[in-house]
């Protein structure tokens, strides 16, 4: 039933939409400028009004008691490869840590229910990815993918969510994923006239403000910053683009970009067995963290807390080797480098640095610089920035390592600070 009614609401919608172009040619004459300005307003609108009148159905669904469901999409596939690397495939290296880090799910959170876009190495169109998460009205859809550049020194992870575009890149690689849209059979009538190409088919994200946006913002910040307490990536940031995939969700999305398959460093790690199970792992962690604050039923979180909110097991709880005083306030440190051993305090690789360390997954993590002052940890890690480019900043709050964003927050709270 719900179906039959999103039908014709859009074939209603497209059909006055039609109508008021054969008005607006009849009354401006087919090749003026009024005409075709009127022509786009009209379409942006009902572009706009079809997706309310489709998705507030099935967000009206979404309450109950079902399973939270979280919907993993590997990017690309079969004969559509994604980006070519060196030694790998885009769509491969999608494919392996969308599995390991559903198998991460099921065994720390059995509650939770795992769907897959595609099980084997198969295309599948942009509008069917979004349709399978709306169909399961699943509370989270994660899209995995990896990133590609003419510069082949662009390197690091990113994560993004819906919006216009937060800079030139971000629409860049918007732009590289839609269109993939144009192998599709039937692409025009499936999106509507939308142009991967052209900067203005991109303008209908300019408009879209939603609460859903709000907590994808939210998993971004958090996935984000798991992959970073995972890997040595450099990190890229949260950021906003126009992806088809996500535009169609009516759930809190977002779009991970592994990191870059053409840096040659990057493809090492993203491509490695090593690097791809520490790349899931920093994407469970950014989803438990989600989970435990916003998704998680009264009943689950009166399981054992501690050890699964992270989906950690107690050994791999991140371990530090100075002990903290207890206090309110975060602490601030600056991420230099990481290693699979222990370095000596002399090491070389600290650069003359009088480094502190913590464990993380069996990784040692290796941080320079303490405050509870966010402002004076910016300020160090700008002045060893010539040593370590790639270091940012990381959060604890009494031994216990804490999202940043939230430590920021906290910070301006407790300080005024803007």
């Amino acid at each position: 039933m719900l179906k039959s009614k999103n039908v014709k609401i859009s074939s209603v919608a497209f059909d006055v939409c039609d109508n008021c172009s054969i008005f607006a040619e009849i009354f401006f004459g087919k090749n003026s400028l009024s005409m075709k300005h009127l022509l786009h307003n009209i379409r942006t609108c009902f572009l706009l009004l079809l997706l309310i009148a489709t998705t507030l159905p099935l967000m009206a669904q979404k309450s109950g008691n079902k399973p939270f469901t979280v919907v993993i999409d590997a990017g690309h596939g079969g004969v559509d490869p994604g980006a070519p690397g060196r030694k790998s495939k885009e769509k491969d290296i999608n494919f392996k840590v969308s599995n390991l880090l559903g198998d991460m799910i099921k065994e720390a959170y059995p509650e939770v229910k795992v769907i897959y876009t595609r099980t084997t190495d198969v295309k599948i169109p942009l509008a069917r990815r979004a349709d399978i998460a709306n169909k399961a009205n699943a509370n989270l859809f994660i899209s995995i993918h990896s990133n590609a550049s003419k510069n082949r020194n662009a390197n690091g992870c990113q994560t993004f969510t819906l919006g216009a575009g937060s800079d030139a890149e971000a629409k860049a690689a918007a732009m590289y994923e839609n269109e993939v849209i144009l192998s599709e059979e039937n692409f025009e009538e499936t999106y509507k006239g939308f142009d991967p190409r052209s900067s203005e088919s991109y303008i209908i994200f300019e408009l879209m403000r939603s609460h859903d946006m709000e907590m994808s913002v939210k998993l971004a910040e958090m996935v984000q910053n798991g992959m970073l307490g995972t890997t040595s990536l450099a990190d890229r940031g949260v950021s906003s683009a126009g992806f088809l995939v996500l535009h169609r969700t009516v759930m809190p999305s977002i779009l991970v970009e592994l990191g870059f398959i053409s840096n040659s460093k990057d493809e090492n790690l993203i491509s490695s067995k090593d690097g791809q199970e520490k790349l899931a792992k920093g994407i469970f962690n950014g989803f438990a963290e989600y989970y435990e604050l916003y998704g998680k039923s009264k009943e689950n979180k009166a399981g054992n807390k501690e050890n699964k909110a992270s989906g950690k097991k107690s050994e791999d709880v991140p371990q530090k080797a100075a002990s903290t005083p207890a206090s309110n306030k975060p602490v601030f440190k600056i991420q230099i480098m990481t290693s699979d051993s222990k370095l000596k305090s002399n090491d070389k690789r600290l650069k003359g640095l009088d480094a502190d360390y913590y464990t993380e997954n069996g990784v040692y993590k290796y941080t320079y610089g303490e405050s509870e002052n966010y402002n004076e940890i910016t300020k160090l890690k700008k002045q060893i920035s010539d040593k370590f480019k790639d270091a940012f900043i990381i959060a604890f709050l009494n031994g216990e390592k804490i999202n940043t964003g939230k430590a920021i927050e906290m910070f301006k709270k407790q300080t005024g600070a803007k």
